[in-house]
């Protein structure tokens, strides 16, 4: 069962019961699938340790950016302090970082039109 957010408290968030926590590999993508399925929406809430620089891809494989190069990659980001985006179950969320980072994701539902 996944929580579902209900905004009946200011500011405030129940805890998670669908979370997910990872200790990334240096320099290898590592991929997580939003469990549920396509009609469930749910704010993915991720955190990182402090300094490091972790990218996450929607939907394929996260790559580190090449030195001295611009890349446009779509629907990947690097993730900043209180980085939060939504996804529908069954999406895939890959990280990858070039050191060896700790990644927590926690799941709220948002929608469910089944």
């Amino acid at each position: 069962m996944t929580t579902k957010y209900q905004k009946n408290f200011a500011d405030t968030l129940p805890f998670s019961d669908t979370t997910a926590n990872i200790l990334l590999a240096a320099s290898t993508a590592i991929t997580y699938t939003v469990p549920g399925t396509a009609n469930q929406v749910y704010r993915a809430h991720m955190s990182v340790s402090t300094s490091a620089d972790v990218w996450v891809r929607l939907n394929g494989t996260a790559a580190v950016p090449t030195s001295n190069t611009v890349a446009s990659t779509t629907y990947q980001e690097r993730i900043d302090v209180g980085f939060q985006r939504y996804v529908k179950g069954g999406d895939t969320l890959s990280f990858i970082s070039t050191t060896t980072p700790q990644v927590g994701i926690s799941l709220l539902q948002v929608i469910d039109i089944t």
